[in-house]
């Protein structure tokens, strides 16, 4: 019997390669896509990633552009579910109309692919509501304003609550034939395939390195998890037939304070600045995660996610 055929759009993305990863090791075989099927990034593509594929299983690559969608159908082809990992780490209006052309192109032609169940990368940007954080944050009755988001700068946070809407307003348009899940995480850290280091790495080598928070830390928290916890999560979404909507992709949300410790721990080489005698912790953000527990995915706590951190950032020498 032959391995069910999955598409990552964005294969060459963080969440996207480990995503593809993730499939692989499953068992799946992946058509990835990415702008440019021949560049620099086809080659750690069928290099690192592929090689997470078992038995007879591949990896095969496509150019596609999210704002063409007849450009899609290639890699959409004989597909039986879409995972979406399309984004931009730039934080300008242009993502906008990014995330808008990733959430409309990608489910239509899904859809008329035939393809019955899709995944989209989204962002706990989505689930901030306007009048402030709730004491247990539920990301199936919390919803950021795009309109409030827009006017304070915050146009990532717009394209992911826009992404949202309109793909799970697709689902409810299908009448059942169109099962769709988001998953939606805050900052992403772990081990990287792509040869320039990700925004994570880079932040946390200026912390280890004294170039960030070096006098001092925000009173503030930060929620995280390890891409590779959240490809599972992505592919186990797409998986279980009774998963549908919005799901956390975090483990939790820590104080900087506690962030800071944890990275001590994992690196000895390393000292926080003092903490500000006469600053009063803010309460960390709180996740209800019993959607996401749902999806049975065991996720890496702090301690062990840092570790991981170090360890890439020692491999690239970065620190």
């Amino acid at each position: 019997m032959s391995a069910e055929t999955v598409c990552v759009v964005g294969c060459s993305g963080f969440v996207g390669s480990h995503v593809a990863a993730e499939l692989l090791s499953r068992g799946y075989n992946v058509h990835g896509t990415l702008r440019n099927a021949r560049g620099d990034n086809a080659r750690w593509l069928m290099s690192d990633v592929a090689s997470a594929a078992g038995g007879g299983n591949k990896l095969s690559l496509y150019g596609a552009d999210v704002f063409d969608k007849p450009s899609l159908a290639p890699a959409l082809a004989g597909c039986g579910g879409v995972i979406v990992c399309a984004g931009s780490p730039v934080i300008a209006p242009e993502t906008i109309d990014l995330m808008l052309a990733v959430a409309e192109n990608v489910s239509d032609a899904a859809i008329e692919a035939g393809i019955g169940r899709a995944v989209f990368t989204s962002s706990t940007g989505s689930t901030n509501p306007p009048e402030g954080e709730p004491a247990l944050k539920n990301e199936d009755l919390h919803w950021s304003d795009p309109d409030f988001q827009f006017e304070t700068g915050k146009f990532a946070a717009v394209g992911k609550t826009r992404l949202d809407q309109i793909v799970l307003a697709r689902m409810a348009a299908s009448d059942g034939a169109f099962r769709v899940s988001t998953i939606n995480p805050s900052m992403i850290v772990g081990p990287a395939f792509q040869p320039e280091p990700v925004t994570s790495l880079q932040r946390f080598a200026a912390i280890i390195n004294g170039e960030r928070f070096a006098d001092k830390y925000p009173n503030s928290s930060m929620s995280m998890i390890d891409a590779r916890d959240l490809a599972a999560l992505h592919v186990s979404a797409m998986e279980r037939e009774t998963a549908s909507g919005r799901y956390f992709g975090v483990k939790q949300s820590w104080l900087w304070r506690d962030i800071l410790q944890a990275l001590e721990r994992a690196y000895p080489g390393y000292a926080m600045p003092a903490a500000d005698p006469d600053a009063v912790p803010v309460r960390a953000t709180q996740f209800d995660l019993t959607r996401q527990n749902s999806l049975g995915v065991n996720v890496r706590g702090l301690d062990e996610m840092l570790a991981g951190v170090i360890a890439e950032l020692q491999r690239r020498r970065m620190i």
